[in-house]
């Protein structure tokens, strides 16, 4: 069982909820510590599986680990997916990509690891190379995949044997970084690519707004994770050098530029309470915003090493994994009043 810790370890803020003008205090206390079985380092992604309450980790170098969010365990390792990156999930199976080295005979393949018997049931070979980010659109069996060498989304059919169907290009044609990310939001597929956000048809492919931000680039890119807004209609992307941007889903103007604290990563919203939350990449820590009005009103601190990079919210009970990469762990906070 959790053992809350003393209010030293306590970081307080005032946070309004949304949808109201009633302002609540929010203590962000750190509920639980869980060891990772990897070595220290950044780690790419973390899910909430809200069908099993489980969490999924792409560990550092190799493996992706699931964790049960009720006790606070890692009840599986799958160490031998080398170089994850990210995973995607429906209600039979995870799609995890697995990138180690880049280019035309290195591994870039799909694993697909079956969450009712807990195995591994097939890797599939990408057409692209360096897969990267992965989304799903349930309704019509596609899973997407983002191909950061190739500057393309391949597409697939879902299932124990995922099947190559088309691929998507993407803009700008000849990208410094290359793609990272992308979601389905509200029948459109956004992209990050470099300093550019766009548009893409799920079903042909066509690109409709593109628009660079003119972003100073890192190694890391530019513009990254997302998050839909669906009762304001806006998407939050977070950048590694130029802020978080709240941008118009058709026009992909930026209506807001709030502050980070250092090369945001991970995106995860708790739509009930009215927070976002930035993983960094720069510190050992998470921003957190409200939705309404936009504004940041603090960062977690998660650790004594840096990066968090990455984490998800458990919608339901409003807990928050951030894996804190310098310390190889997966930090637990929950905000309460």
């Amino acid at each position: 069982m959790r053992q809350l810790k003393l209010l030293a370890d306590t970081l307080v803020l005032t946070a309004l909820i949304s949808g109201t003008a009633l302002a609540g205090t929010y203590q962000f206390q750190k509920v639980a510590t869980i060891p990772l079985p990897t070595k220290p380092g950044h780690g790419d992604w973390v899910a909430f599986d809200p069908s099993n309450q489980d969490v999924y980790v792409s560990l550092h170098g190799a493996g992706m680990a699931v964790v049960d969010s009720k006790t606070d365990k890692v009840v599986h390792d799958f160490a031998n997916i080398p170089a994850p990156n990210t995973m995607t999930f429906d209600n039979n199976y995870i799609y995890e990509t697995a990138a180690e080295g880049a280019g035309a005979g290195k591994t870039n393949q799909i694993v697909v690891i079956d969450k009712k018997t807990w195995q591994e049931v097939a890797r599939v070979n990408t057409v692209g190379t360096s897969p990267d980010g992965t989304f799903i659109d349930k309704a019509n069996g596609r899973l997407y995949v983002v191909m950061d060498d190739n500057n393309w989304i391949d597409v697939y059919t879902t299932g124990a044997h995922p099947t190559f169907v088309k691929k998507f290009m993407l803009e700008p044609a000849n990208p410094k970084e290359g793609p990272d990310v992308a979601n389905l939001y509200n029948g459109t597929i956004y992209a990050t690519n470099d300093a550019w956000v766009e548009q893409v048809n799920p079903n042909t492919g066509a690109i409709g707004k593109a628009v660079d931000y003119h972003l100073k680039l890192t190694s890391l890119g530019g513009t990254k994770d997302m998050f839909w807004d669906q009762a304001h209609d806006a998407i939050w992307v977070a950048t590694t050098t130029g802020g978080l941007l709240v941008i118009n889903p058709k026009t992909l103007a930026v209506e807001k530029r709030l502050p980070e604290t250092a090369g945001a990563d991970g995106v995860a919203a708790d739509r009930a309470l009215g927070l976002v939350y930035v993983f960094e990449g720069g510190v050992p820590g998470f921003d957190v915003y409200s939705i309404n009005p936009m504004a940041r009103l603090t960062t977690v601190r998660t650790g004594t090493a840096k990066p968090t990079h990455s984490g998800a919210v458990d919608p339901a009970t409003h807990e928050i994994f951030a894996y804190a990469g310098g310390d190889a762990t997966l930090e637990v906070f929950k905000p309460v009043q």
